[in-house]
């Protein structure tokens, strides 16, 4: 009796101590054990599941970038001349670093100082920082051009080139194999030479379309110098890459630039230079959430920066685009959801910014476009189904676009374009006496309709600030305000 006694103080003292005792035991002994053991095993199962949640939950955050202190222990490897973790100048020890720091789960890539002579892309890994010392200080430049005629036809499948003269070729050099009817967009084939036999080149994949002696097939060394290919969490920062373009042979943005992105997902390119280019400056195609920041593209043989190819949820924002072959800001092919910010597009080729196929919903913010050769902003000729529309510009200045002599347009939309908005604008023309150009502020092609011009500002040495030939009748344009 005196131990059930004792046994009945310890069981309420234990059933109280976990929060389960509410009022006086009148149940025996046993049965209070048993309740207890078994809401202390339901606590317990509580606490265990509590636990798995904020487990779970950490992990999900850390998964979305958010965990700072778990990414500290992220690897960092250097590349240099001298005293670094790497030493070397040229592609092979620049990769050999992203591989290390990719090989570890991600990290940084830190590029000293200096020149670095590129004779293949340097390819980037998921989760790496490719990290210079600044765009004047760490350079990333491509190996002289060297390029032959083929010999022989190089047909799809094969994994390799007869050419008339291989001096100057060398096994993990990056080529482009073309001729004259396969020479842009997706069917030239970007390779890289693993072995070499007489006259013979070897590829490291096979080719993807026939390449012919009779029209003018040729292998050349221009591939773009920075690639991520399918890649995520991916950063370029502080540094130039320079195309060496003088005695380069051209190829587009859809397989090149000097820095180039493919099928990939949230990259950034941040404080670079891309320059002189034998191609595009900065290319990115099927990607998500590319950013382009604080960058700067001139002297490159076609565009500028150029998001394309369904590029989504782009931002392109403080960038200077110059002096490029062909047009500053290009968006070609299903780009949507952009937002384009205080970036500056002058004095390229053709035009500043450019938007054509599917281009839609994108969001242009105080950009400064001037001096361009044709149109500051101008809307390719498309189909109503196919046509850049939804696109809002607001606070840009357009000013002093078109050659001097020839027509030039502030903005200029043709094909079958709708459902625009063009609000608090500044397009204005500058050039006087031999300079002037023949100069439209708003032109409305024929098949544009539901345009909407809103507070906009034509100022200038303009010919005329609007020339509307739409046949659609749900524009509405203000009056030229300004003038």
């Amino acid at each position: 009796m005196e131990r059930s006694g004792d046994l009945e103080n310890v069981v309420q003292r234990i059933i109280h101590c976990l929060g389960f005792l509410v009022r006086p035991i009148s149940k025996s002994p046993d049965l209070l054990m048993k309740e207890a053991g078994m809401r202390t095993i339901r606590s317990a199962f509580l606490l265990l599941r509590r636990i798995l949640l904020i487990v779970l939950l950490l992990l999900v955050w850390a998964a979305c970038g958010n965990l700072v202190w778990l990414k500290e222990t992220s690897m960092t490897v250097s590349v240099g001349a001298t005293g670094a973790d790497v030493v070397g100048t040229d592609n092979v020890a620049l990769q050999k670093a992203v591989d290390r720091v990719a090989a570890s789960g991600g990290g940084i890539v830190l590029i000293k100082a200096g020149t670095y002579t590129l004779n293949n892309s340097l390819r980037l890994a998921s989760h790496v920082t490719l990290h210079g010392e600044g765009p004047e200080k760490t350079i990333l430049k491509k190996a002289p051009g060297v390029k032959s005629k083929l010999a022989l036809d190089a047909d799809y499948g094969e994994f390799q080139a007869t050419i008339e003269d291989a001096r100057g070729f060398a096994p993990g050099m990056g080529v482009t194999i073309v001729d004259n009817a396969s020479r842009s967009g997706w069917v030239a084939s970007v390779r890289t030479i693993v072995r070499i036999e007489g006259q013979t080149l070897y590829f490291d994949r096979f080719l993807h379309m026939d390449y012919s002696v009779e029209n003018a097939g040729e292998v050349f060394n221009t591939f773009p110098l920075i690639a991520g290919y399918e890649v995520e969490d991916v950063r370029v920062e502080e540094l130039t890459v320079d195309g060496n373009r003088a005695g380069s042979e051209v190829l587009d943005g859809c397989q090149a630039g000097g820095i180039y992105f493919f099928h990939s997902k949230r990259m950034t390119i941040r404080n670079c230079v891309a320059r002189d280019f034998p191609g595009d400056g900065i290319s990115t195609q099927f990607v998500e959430e590319p950013v382009v920041e604080n960058c700067e593209a001139y002297g490159n043989a076609e565009l500028g920066i150029h998001l394309g190819t369904g590029a989504l949820r782009g931002l392109v924002r403080y960038n200077r685009v110059h002096d490029n072959g062909k047009d500053g800001l290009f968006l070609c092919w299903r780009v949507q959801h952009a937002r384009y910010e205080q970036n500056r597009s002058w004095n390229n080729g053709q035009d500043g910014i450019s938007l054509g196929h599917k281009d839609t919903d994108n969001l242009f913010f105080k950009n400064v476009v001037s001096g361009n050769g044709r149109a500051g902003i101008f809307f390719r000729d498309e189909s109503e189904s196919n046509a850049a529309n939804r696109n809002t510009f607001s606070e840009n200045t357009v000013e002093n676009n078109g050659r001097p002599g020839a027509p030039g347009y502030g903005i200029r939309i043709e094909g079958a374009t709708r459902d625009l908005r063009f609000t608090s604008n500044i397009i204005r023309g500058m050039r006087k006496g031999d300079e002037s150009t023949k100069s439209v502020g708003l032109y409305l092609g024929p098949r544009t309709d539901y345009i909407i011009c809103d507070h906009n500002v034509f100022a200038g040495e303009l010919n005329q600030a609007v020339v509307n030939e739409s046949q659609g009748r749900h524009n509405q344009l203000q009056a030229p305000a300004g003038q």
